[in-house]
């Protein structure tokens, strides 16, 4: 293992060249500008290169040592000088010429993060807004991306109703509820480091191959013990903090924030839901319960019975 072992040319299944010994990668960062309107990160190719002139997302060969995230965050900042700090990674898409991949990892951040051309391979560097990018020459592939990758420019954000979600599978909690609550967001923590690979069939979320969802876990009564004592994630109390955040190797850092009710459980999950209601990007609830689904539908989330998570873990 060296570093830029990748560098090279190499040839897909389909006889094209590609820059990238062992595949490539790419980070398309997505903030609001000032006004709430989405905006990208994209880099214009230098004119002496490959696809010279040519607008995409910063990006490049991943080296054979390199997760996906890490080649996609190191391109962004030798190439636009951006700090990893504040990016969020929520998803990956892959485009597969077989053989041969290169991998865009959506990102998100609070605010457009200061950026330039650091790179004698970039000409210039810009936030674009989302209405704006097909006015540009862009580069082929990244083009032929762009319509699935404009649909996941917003992170999935999943709220689970732990009490319902516990009820459903008959692991003794009832004789430790705060130790069970403490297993289940272990578990959604792991879940949320390894990615969701399926989304249920009733979330029209977009096609992409793998989510770093943002979770929130809203616990009550004995259950919500495990947040006094300091239990694994972030906590809040009723509206809940702040969000996950970080650059993570695959969603590191964006372990599930933790959310203890103060009155009913679910009054707290609807306002958590509608909380949220502001942020572009699909809402799910995990819970059972009939009149909370009822609820939670009515603020605009998707819902979605215990089993679907469970089935995860």
């Amino acid at each position: 293992m060296t570093v830029h072992d990748g560098n090279g040319w190499t040839r897909c299944g389909r006889g094209h060249r590609h820059w990238g010994r062992h595949g490539a990668a790419g980070l398309l960062l997505a903030a609001p500008d000032q006004a709430g309107r989405p905006t990208v990160l994209l880099q214009q190719r230098s004119w002496w290169g490959s696809y010279g002139g040519a607008w995409g997302p910063p990006g490049g060969a991943r080296d054979s040592h390199e997760s996906v995230v890490r080649a996609a965050l190191r391109e962004a900042i030798e190439e636009c000088a951006i700090d990893p700090r504040p990016v969020r990674v929520h998803g990956v898409l892959t485009d597969d010429h077989g053989g041969w991949t290169y991998q865009t990892v959506l990102a998100n951040a609070a605010a457009p993060l200061p950026a330039a051309a650091v790179s004698e391979e970039t000409s210039e560097v810009a936030w674009v807004p989302e209405a704006d990018v097909e006015r540009l020459p862009l580069h082929p592939g990244f083009a032929g991306q762009w319509p699935a990758l404009r649909t996941a420019l917003s992170p999935l954000t999943i709220i689970v109703d732990a009490a319902n979600v516990m009820g459903s599978r008959p692991d003794g909690w009832w004789r430790d509820r705060a130790g069970a609550a403490r297993r289940l967001v272990d578990q959604i923590g792991e879940l949320a480091l390894s990615g969701v690979t399926r989304l249920p069939e009733s979330v029209p979320a977009p096609a992409i191959d793998r989510w770093f969802p943002h979770f929130v876990v809203v616990l009550e009564g004995a259950a919500a013990a495990m947040a006094d004592a300091g239990g694994p994630g972030r906590s809040g109390g009723s509206g809940g903090g702040g969000g996950s955040g970080g650059s993570g190797d695959s969603g590191e850092d964006s372990q599930p924030r933790i959310v203890r009710a103060r009155g009913s459980g679910d009054d707290e999950i609807v306002r958590q839901t509608a909380g949220i209601a502001g942020i572009a990007g699909p809402r799910l609830v995990v819970t059972a319960d009939r009149e909370l689904r009822s609820r939670c539908e009515a603020v605009g989330a998707f819902v979605v019975g215990p089993r679907w998570l469970l089935d995860l873990l």
